[in-house]
């Protein structure tokens, strides 16, 4: 049994963020990149069961400039065995569904039991791609999954994570895509011998002419969804710092809360 991860590099939060010129993204001059935190969780869930001798191998892809490879690198240094990075300067600016035809496309003839990706993205927060990906390989899928379990080859057993500290068991009838929130594991660390024997493990390289797409109908031309604007949020007033004992502060507080709204 095989099972895939989709991974995305974004972002650093330790980089200096400010917005470009024509107020669409960030200046990604002075930005470090590294793999999307929500994705370590899903590598980690699929490593584990390989872990469990449940899965044959663990594939990694990204789709993604030729720098989104160091992602990939990382997810071999790990544990994944191999990885397929699909990097076309036509891709840029594509929206979630134009990504998952391209893994569609890109995966298609692999036979890959368990899809995993991140339950969403860190730059722009979308948790769409896993999600149409199911739907276009007209596969089950459970979302915002908190554990894991293959009960055999064919049905695996997840815990879906709802409002108010709910859960969600579910069945999926394999092949199933499924998408991972933070805390379901401990996501591991590459180690030095994980580090050198990445360097010998394969990663496939793909343009959309491999694939037979057309940039007109999945590249940043044909994108549904476009940033128009980006700001920084304006400032608010300033705060006022109340003084004194706690029942001082308690009393004055209330006062303003009455005044202010009425609600006391």
């Amino acid at each position: 049994m095989k099972a895939l991860v989709l991974v995305k590099q974004v972002p650093n939060t330790d980089s200096p963020f400010r917005i470009n010129g024509a107020s669409t993204w960030v200046e990604e001059t002075n930005l470090s990149f590294g793999l999307n935190d929500y994705d370590r969780y899903a590598l980690e869930a699929l490593l584990r069961l390989k872990d469990q001798g449940r899965l044959a191998e663990v594939a990694a892809i990204t789709v993604g400039p030729d720098r989104a490879s160091a992602v990939l690198r990382t997810c071999l240094a790990t544990g994944a065995d191999r990885a397929l990075h699909v990097k076309d300067d036509a891709l840029a600016g594509s929206d979630p569904l134009s990504v998952a035809r391209v893994i569609a496309a890109a995966i298609k003839d692999e036979g890959f039991s368990i899809i995993a990706a991140g339950l969403q993205a860190d730059d722009d927060n979308y948790g769409q791609t896993g999600t149409l990906l199911a739907r276009l390989l007209d596969r089950p899928c459970a979302t915002a999954v908190m554990s894991l379990e293959l009960k055999d080859e064919t049905v695996l057993r997840v815990e879906r994570e709802l409002e108010n500290n709910r859960l969600q068991v579910q069945e999926l009838t394999l092949p199933a895509v499924l998408t991972v929130q933070t805390g379901i594991n401990e996501p591991r660390y590459a180690s030095l011998k994980g580090i050198m024997a990445a360097k010998k493990k394969e990663i496939r390289t793909l343009a959309l002419k491999d694939l037979g797409l057309d940039a007109a109908r999945v590249g940043g031309q044909a994108s549904r969804l476009r940033t128009v604007r980006l700001s920084v949020p304006p400032k608010g007033e300033g705060a006022e710092i109340l003084k004194g004992s706690p029942d001082d502060i308690a009393r004055e507080l209330v006062k303003r809360i009455k005044e202010k709204t009425g609600v006391l």
